[in-house]
């Protein structure tokens, strides 16, 4: 049965689950932590880059790549449309420089990032936990591109290289006022198509490799030659592969064999002032009219930036009411990423800690239990099931318990 439907009670030490879609709630004495892929995955580099002579630094760059390959999203864009002033807002730090001059940033910032969740807080609160972990994705600010970027132009061949291994794109536009003075001024989606345009001229020349050694490989009528075929006249078109319909598993199979760049799915953060968050401006309808809103997130990057350096949260709800925002943009743009990544949460929750896991969607409950530690999955015994609302309407977790 899925996560979506159940909970699991998995060893005398943890206490049963509780559940509500797409939430787990579950309490227990102690939480192990999951960063034991971290550094699985850097002992694993360091000692294949020790035998190359390569340093510590090099070792860290490549485990959190690693990681970019499991659920990662690359904040992507025109040079100077706010970029990095995004990544360091949802970073609540100044690891990325920012200048308004073209490519500021060359090398890939990477970080990880707390996805926040209030219903975490809320049963937080239930039990009276002393510490609050929030789930993580993997992001990264990449350097700017420019139209021939795919033939190399400017920063063109690092930037499709440190995309690659992202999930998703974050694909960030200008919707200030004052960046679209003229009346030859290019809108919104004139600067989303130069980015479309050549991630698929960039996929079109791999697939153009691809479909040539096939050739060479495969027998006329073989349905992945002829898949590949397909895929070389959609990207001919000027398509993005995210638009074209699939017809087998095996298809997705091989189109996710690909990691074409044009298949990612694409989330469109529009960059605005502080005064149009809310209001919206006519450049930022253009851009929701075209993708809708489950597409599309407002932010003002640099009211971000500020309130991010404010020291809790609570500061931060507070200086965004003056302006009318009842929550960080940057909080919602996070939630929309995570959803983009097809991942779900599941809680655990105690005296100690309240913690949030992540797995992806469809997940079964024993499969979640995987994600707290392998001995939880290997050992699975049951699930019990109680609905989120009606664990948080009793008086408190014994009486929780008494009823599941």
């Amino acid at each position: 049965m899925r996560v979506m439907h159940e909970v699991c009670s998995l060893h005398p030490r943890f206490f049963p689950f509780f559940f509500s879609s797409p939430v787990i709630a579950t309490t227990m004495l102690d939480v192990m932590h999951t960063h034991a892929y971290m550094q699985k995955q850097k002992n694993r580099v360091s000692e294949t880059h020790a035998e190359r002579g390569l340093g510590r630094g090099c070792v860290m760059l490549h485990a959190c790549l690693l990681l970019l390959r499991r659920r990662g999203a690359g904040i992507i864009g025109l040079p100077n449309v706010g970029k990095s002033t995004l990544f360091n807002a949802l970073t609540c730090s100044q690891q990325a420089k920012t200048g308004n001059f073209p490519f500021c940033t060359i090398n890939a910032n990477l970080a990880r990032v707390p996805v926040v969740d209030d219903r975490l807080r809320r049963l937080a609160a239930f039990v009276g936990a002393q510490r609050i972990v929030d789930v993580e994705i993997d992001l990264a600010d990449v350097a700017g591109l420019i139209e021939g970027a795919s033939k190399g132009a400017g920063l063109g061949n690092k930037f499709l290289a440190d995309i690659r291994p992202c999930t998703i794109l974050l694909h960030m536009v200008r919707c200030f006022e004052s960046a679209r003075d003229g009346f030859d001024a290019p809108t919104p989606l004139d600067d989303i198509s130069i980015i479309v345009n050549e991630l698929v001229l960039a996929d079109l020349e791999a697939m153009e490799k691809l479909l040539h050694k096939n050739r060479k490989t495969r027998r006329a009528g073989d349905a992945a030659l002829e898949f590949c075929q397909r895929v070389v006249s959609w990207l001919q078109d000027g398509k993005p592969v995210s638009y074209m319909k699939l017809k087998t598993e095996e298809e997705r199979q091989w189109l996710q064999q690909y990691q074409l760049l044009s298949a990612k799915p694409m989330l469109f953060v529009l960059n605005m002032d502080e005064a149009s968050v809310v209001t919206g401006n006519k450049f930022a309808t253009q851009v929701e009219e075209k993708f809708g809103t489950e597409r599309t997130c407002r932010v003002s990057a640099s009211l971000e930036e500020q309130t991010s350096q404010l020291a809790s949260r609570d500061e931060r709800l507070m200086f965004l009411q003056e302006y009318g925002i009842d929550l960080p943009r940057g909080e919602l743009l996070l939630r929309n990423a995570y959803r983009l990544l097809r991942l779900q949460s599941f809680f655990t929750v105690g005296p100690l800690m309240a913690h949030g896991w992540t797995t992806k969607v469809g997940a079964t409950a024993k499969e979640a239990s995987g994600e707290i530690h392998s001995d939880m999955e290997k050992y699975f015994r049951r699930a019990r099931v109680m609905p989120y609302s009606e664990f948080l309407s009793k008086p408190n977790l014994e009486a929780a318990e008494m009823q599941m």
